[in-house]
């Protein structure tokens, strides 16, 4: 059997527009030597959430960021690269790879497929997700992550949740927001 490390995370509203206090995201990240694990739990009152429609199709999809979305970011210790990971409640999901902070981003062609699932447990929404790590990283390499996400609420405005917000905007991309390390 391999060995799973697990890290347990609670993300932190930028600032409160007036509902983040009703909510709450937590989770978990696990890693194999293969494979990276994402669980997102998000409770409190759903309905101060846009919650995009189920896709028939799980698939590939640009600018997931524009509504409801939940991110991960995974750095090889190290290194300035570093790969983006966008899942959708709907289903749609993206990875973007980066050669530095912000630097030519483009579609990772070596992941074609993600799993993902939205289901309810204990009254909160999770959504998890999970992908081989062949191809992306080397699999001795230590990853340092960053988890985030974006809340679409009714009214149109939005709220960006992190573990970490050590700019003065939201900047997921930011690299000292990646805090576990797995």
């Amino acid at each position: 059997m391999k060995k799973m490390v697990t890290k347990e995370f609670t993300l932190h509203p930028f600032t409160d527009i007036g509902v983040s206090s009703q909510l709450r995201v937590t989770g978990e990240i696990s890693r194999t030597t293969d494979f990276l694990y994402l669980r997102y739990c998000v409770s409190g009152n759903r309905k101060l959430i846009v919650w995009p429609s189920r896709e028939p199709e799980q698939h590939r999809c640009d600018n997931l960021w524009e509504t409801t979305c939940f991110e991960c970011f995974i750095q090889p210790e190290g290194s300035d690269r570093y790969l983006e990971v966008n899942l959708s409640p709907n289903g749609c999901w993206n990875m973007y790879r980066f050669n530095g902070y912000r630097m030519r981003m483009k579609a990772e062609p070596a992941l074609q497929a993600m799993s993902t699932e939205l289901c309810q447990e204990d009254g909160a929404i999770v959504l998890r997700a999970s992908f081989p790590l062949d191809g992306l990283v080397v699999v001795e390499e230590s990853l340092r992550t960053g988890i985030s996400c974006v809340l679409e609420h009714p009214d149109g405005t939005k709220s960006y949740w992190a573990l970490q917000h050590p700019a003065g905007e939201p900047d997921f991309h930011h690299h000292d927001s990646f805090l576990l390390t797995l």
